[in-house]
């Protein structure tokens, strides 16, 4: 008897994340003196190089997605809180509590977007107040005093270019091969183009845009014999597929027919 939950691969993503207007992230300000930054952005303590978390990228994908499908609450809305949503067509692609998961594993995967050599060259030769990214003062203003309370936000100087992974996993019990998660995913991108990611989004920060390579499955035999797009490299090329562009293939999803006799 089938348990209809087969590994059938992974739908890769490749490409880039260009910053259109400085981009936050917020990271640590333990190692900031006083007089310093008061909101520095988060960095690779090897490199020291900014970076985009894999969470803070798909968590804002995620809220975007819900809000877009309706799947907020409407308790939640009034209440001012909006906890990750656990409607089915949601957590199917970004995945639900470990003890409550029944559409499976979490299918997409998110890595951690790190600068490519052409955007860490402009840092290097950026004439800025600190190393690898800029400072932007703003000012709050007492509406009694008028008195001004300046505070420095860091950031990512526009132009940059982070290397960006989705991993989309397709299992046997996704009738439809994955495309509704890929088609959601898409939409969620979309979406965070004409939004912000990360802070001070509302005061002019946070504007990216993507370019892809085209995606491509990896099946579980490819895996095994290190076939077709195991290792597919895209080195030295540049992603030419905008977000408005991206479609795949899934025809080219087959069962994984030894799999399933074993289940039998």
């Amino acid at each position: 008897m089938s348990t209809n939950n087969s590994f059938l691969g992974n739908i890769i993503l490749k490409g880039k994340l260009i910053t259109l207007t400085p981009l936050h992230i917020g990271g640590s300000k333990d190692k900031f003196e006083i007089g310093g930054v008061d909101n520095p952005v988060i960095k690779d303590p090897v490199t020291n190089y900014p970076y985009i978390p894999g969470s803070s990228l798909k968590g804002k994908l995620r809220m975007l997605l819900e809000f877009a499908e309706d799947a907020v609450k409407e308790s939640e809305k009034k209440k001012g809180e909006y906890p990750p949503s656990n409607d089915p067509k949601i957590t199917s692609l970004f995945g639900d509590s470990a003890d409550n998961s029944p559409n499976g594993p979490t299918r997409l995967i998110v890595r951690d977007a790190y600068p490519d050599e052409k955007t860490i060259k402009m840092w290097e030769n950026t004439n800025s107040e600190t190393l690898y990214t800029e400072y932007k003062a703003e000012n709050t203003i007492n509406r009694m005093t008028s008195a001004a309370n300046p505070r420095f936000m860091e950031r990512v100087h526009k132009g940059s270019e982070f290397d960006v992974e989705f991993i989309l996993q397709v299992f046997s019990m996704d009738n439809d091969k994955g495309q509704s998660n890929f088609e959601k995913l898409v939409k969620a991108i979309r979406l965070l183009e004409d939004s912000t990611l990360g802070g001070g989004g509302s005061r002019g920060s946070g504007k990216v845009e993507f370019k892809f390579f085209e995606p491509y499955f990896v099946s579980v035999e490819d895996y095994k014999n290190g076939n077709g797009n195991f290792k597919k490299n895209f080195q030295n090329q540049e992603p030419a597929m905008g977000s408005k562009d991206l479609t795949f293939n899934f025809d080219s999803i087959k069962p994984n027919n030894k799999s399933n006799e074993k289940e039998k």
